[in-house]
C-alpha cells in the first residue's frame, strides 16, 4: 500500500475540501443557469392579474376570504371537540 493511504488524515481533509469547492463551483453554475425562484412565473401571474376587470379582482378576494373564514370555523370546531 503507498505511503500516503497509509495516513489518511494527511489526505482525507485536502480531499473533502477540493471536492466541496469543485461542488460549490458547479452549485453556483447551475443556479445561473436555471435559477430557482420563480420571478417570470410571478411575472406572468401579476400580469394575468393585471388584466382582469376591478370586479372580478373583488370577486377573487371574496372568494379567498370565505375560504379563511370557512376554514378558520372549521379549526375552531375541531378544537372544542378536544378535551385533555
Amino acid at each position: 500500500m503507498p505511503d500516503f493511504l497509509s495516513e489518511p488524515q494527511r489526505w482525507v481533509i485536502p480531499a473533502i475540501l477540493l471536492v466541496s469547492a469543485v461542488g460549490t463551483v458547479l452549485a453556483v453554475w447551475w443556479e445561473r443557469r436555471r435559477p430557482t425562484s420563480y420571478k417570470r412565473r410571478w411575472e406572468a401571474e401579476m400580469a394575468e392579474w393585471r388584466s382582469k376587470s376591478t370586479s372580478a379582482q373583488a370577486a377573487h378576494d371574496n372568494a379567498a376570504l370565505a375560504a379563511a373564514e370557512a376554514a378558520e370555523n372549521a379549526a375552531a370546531r375541531a378544537h372544542a371537540l378536544y378535551r385533555p
